[in-house]
């Protein structure tokens, strides 16, 4: 078992084997999520910023339309097309 002293700020020092075990190094400046479990207790998580040109791929809802259009594929539901022309009148009557 390890342990964490916080003092009266809320501040604390993660023990060198917790930061080592979530890849945190001192010499960089790191982020560390804090998420509540089910069971209400917390989970360190290392984080990274996104840029914020790629923001839009990480938003809830975009997820869930990439992982609707990937069980789309794995259950067969595409069109699949041989040349541009054929591409661009399936894309005429998707808007259609």
């Amino acid at each position: 078992m390890i342990f964490m002293t916080v003092d009266r700020r809320g501040r604390g020092t993660l023990p060198e084997e917790v930061r080592r075990d979530l890849g945190i190094h001192t010499e960089d400046a790191n982020l560390v999520l804090l998420e509540k479990t089910e069971r209400g207790t917390y989970e360190l998580v290392p984080a990274t910023l996104i840029p914020k040109d790629q923001i839009w791929f990480h938003h809830p809802e975009m997820q869930a339309r990439l992982s609707e259009a990937e069980a789309d594929f794995r259950e067969g539901r595409f069109t699949r097309t041989e040349t541009v022309d054929e591409a661009q009148a399936h894309l005429d009557r998707l808007k259609g």
